[in-house]
């Protein structure tokens, strides 16, 4: 299951999540090394194994997702989007990172459960005469 989780994400979960100066261990590195030296280089700076990091980045929601068989999805999970590509956790964005990318930042709400029941049973209260029943539009049509 750790083979879900690439080698991009485990550098973006050191860099964003745990908010590690990774870039700057990058850039000490010599060009041309492998990307799998290079993750392995900036876990050993941060006293991590790489299964470990693997294992923290499948978290209980984006574990599901994976398992799920997911193809192309975002997981929102602790003001980090994980992104799910072909069954692979492939990069790891912060929430306004993804929000920028497809132009939603400031639209997106954030409501809880009560929150979104008042706006349904909102929504339901409006709409109450403007849907006709299916008898209703037949005796119209007579």
């Amino acid at each position: 299951m750790l083979e879900r989780v690439s080698l991009h994400a485990v550098l973006r979960y050191l860099e964003r999540v745990l908010s590690l100066p990774v870039d700057a261990w990058l850039a000490e590195m010599p060009a041309g090394t492998s990307e799998a030296r290079r993750v392995l280089s900036c876990c050993e700076r941060a006293g991590l194994p790489v299964d470990a990091v693997r294992s923290s980045v499948l978290c209980r929601p984006v574990m599901l997702a994976v398992t799920a068989g997911f193809k192309d999805t975002v997981v929102r999970f602790g003001g980090f989007c994980y992104v799910i590509r072909d069954g692979a956790v492939v990069t790891i964005l912060t929430e306004r990172m993804r929000d920028q990318r497809i132009g939603q930042l400031g639209k997106v709400k954030v409501l809880d459960r009560t929150s979104m029941r008042r706006e349904i049973l909102k929504n339901n209260r409006r709409n109450r005469g403007k849907i006709k029943s299916r008898d209703r539009r037949l005796a119209e049509v007579d």
